[in-house]
């Protein structure tokens, strides 16, 4: 497997990372920056460009990287790839990063919410391993969340699950993430400044100024490090308002331990920092407010990821969606790809020598796959059947059932790989050849129904079938990527796509032979890598 490149960006910061996956996380090189997010995305972007090309260039991306991973704060479309509106990024207002950096790298890429990818992190990688519910909390300038239910993270309809911040703890309160009273305005760190600022009018007013007053602190300051640190001195005034602030964080976890019932809840920052400090009150309103079944074996842990969690949430981010787990080795990430890949030639030991343009064809469908496309499929005769025949193996479950949904009509349906066999739009077809030229239909469809990005298989045992031929042309001037499947000496298919399998065989009955163990193999490859049981 290629390293993989992680994105992290920040409104104050942004790292990027080149990484390795087999059995962990071995980053090979990180180069972080300051975000001067106030000059807006162009400048973001040419800095973010310019430290990816600078991995580029190391030894270790010689053969190229596998996929990239953006963790960004939201609000963001993971699914489109599209940063909406982070308040964080000035000017980053519907960004399609993902679709800037495919284009740009030519490989595939992943946008997380940073709080979702720091979930995935602690949960794969940290203190959340080995569990199938658990929910992680940011706890750090603002407090986002993540939640990780029945072994999948929970994104929500519009990718805005785990926004556990804008929960209202309190009719009134320190404002966070817009509301007063809210979770983020009670236990972040912007929310825990507040409180200092408002406890050291108060004190001051009163007559009898915090010792931080008293020693000269100025009001820009006061943080929840600092008041950590008189704390751990035994300041009076500091052990009381973290008392009060880990009471209103008990508060927020017993709402979520009702709602979600998790095995733990994982909290980073402050809480792995400076949690003794305030975990005890925290227990005792925990306990009071939730359901006592579910506290009873609910655990509270701090982060462990530490400074490595950002340049994990951005690797997780794109190994999450390719379903890749990093604590696998190489080995068993592609396990159930490569068992069809080796039983192929264990079964047909006459196409051993084929491994290396199957694995080639493999990798290019999967990647079209992955980027949002979909096959074309072109064939005369015998070929045309087989064309047919690949779209259904594709579109519904093969050797696996593909489940869609829990409920509703779609819990009776498969998941399906987009596949369209041009060879059954009789009426289309039949028009075309009769007004035009029988040997464009191909390419006319190809026209009518392909987009940049897609990939077209071109089946013809010579290798010369002028229609397909002709498809595979109108697909390289139109930017489609294209398979050949054929025999013999691969005719001028071979010569003109841009990935060949030969079959052996030089009469078509043979090579057909030949084809169907093929495009079985790749069939059930694309559907191990893209569905479980």
């Amino acid at each position: 497997m290629k390293p993989f490149v992680g994105l992290d960006i920040g409104g104050t910061k942004c790292a990027v990372t080149l990484c390795r996956v087999d059995g962990g996380l071995d980053f090979i090189k990180k180069l972080r920056f300051d975000s001067d997010a106030a000059l807006g995305p162009g400048h973001m972007l040419k800095a973010l460009y310019e430290a990816v090309d600078a991995l580029l260039t190391l030894p270790e991306t010689s053969s190229g990287i596998e996929a990239i991973g953006v963790s960004c704060g939201g609000p963001l479309d993971s699914k489109s790839g599209v940063v909406l509106c982070p308040p964080n990024l000035p000017g980053w207002v519907n960004v399609p990063l993902v679709q800037m950096l495919k284009e740009r790298y030519g490989v595939p890429a992943f946008l997380m919410n940073d709080a979702n990818a720091c979930a995935l992190a602690e949960w794969k990688l940290g203190a959340g391993r080995g569990l199938t519910d658990m929910i992680f909390l940011t706890m750090g300038t603002g407090m986002g969340g993540g939640v990780i239910a029945g072994g999948q993270l929970l994104t929500g309809a519009s990718d805005m699950a785990g926004e556990i911040g804008h929960l209202r703890l309190s009719e009134s309160g320190p404002v966070g993430f817009g509301k007063a009273g809210s979770f983020e305005g009670f236990t972040s760190g912007g929310g825990i400044r507040l409180q200092i600022l408002e406890r050291t009018r108060t004190l001051c007013k009163k007559g009898t100024p915090p010792a931080w007053t008293r020693d000269g602190v100025q009001e820009k300051d006061l943080s929840a490090r600092l008041l950590a640190e008189y704390a751990k001195k035994g300041d009076p005034d500091a052990l009381t308002l973290w008392q009060e602030i880990g009471k209103m964080l008990g508060k927020g976890l017993a709402l979520l331990t009702d709602a979600f019932n998790p095995q733990a809840i994982v909290i980073g920052s402050i809480f792995a920092r400076s949690g003794d400090l305030f975990k005890d009150a925290m227990w005792e309103t925990l306990k009071e407010e939730a359901i006592p079944f579910s506290v009873q074996d609910l655990r509270v842990l701090p982060a462990e990821l530490s400074e490595q969690l950002g340049d994990a949430a951005a690797i997780m981010s794109a190994l999450y969606p390719m379903g890749i787990d990093p604590m696998a080795s190489q080995s068993e990430n592609d396990g159930r790809v490569l068992y069809h890949f080796e039983r192929l030639f264990e079964r047909y030991p006459a196409l051993i020598l084929l491994r290396e343009s199957v694995m080639d064809a493999y990798l290019m469908l999967r990647d079209t796959y992955e980027r949002g496309h979909k096959l074309l499929l072109c064939g005369n005769g015998g070929s045309c059947a087989d064309c047919e025949h690949i779209a259904g193996e594709l579109m519904k479950g093969f050797y696996l059932k593909r489940p869609v949904a829990q409920s509703g009509i779609l819990s009776k349906l498969q998941g399906g790989l987009p596949a369209i066999a041009l060879t059954g739009h009789s009426a289309l077809s039949t028009a075309f050849a009769n007004d035009v030229d029988p040997l464009l239909t191909y390419a006319q469809q190809t026209l009518a129904l392909g987009q940049k990005g897609d990939c077209v298989i071109c089946i013809s045992t010579s290798g010369n079938a002028k229609n397909v031929l002709n498809a595979a042309l109108a697909a390289k001037e139109l930017g489609l990527k294209t398979l050949a499947l054929t025999g013999g000496s691969g005719g001028e298919l071979a010569k003109v796509c841009d990935k060949a399998i030969i079959a052996p065989g030089h009469t078509p009955a043979d090579v057909q032979e030949c084809h169907l163990p093929l495009y079985h193999t790749l069939c059930a490859m694309l559907e191990a890598h893209f569905y479980k049981e």
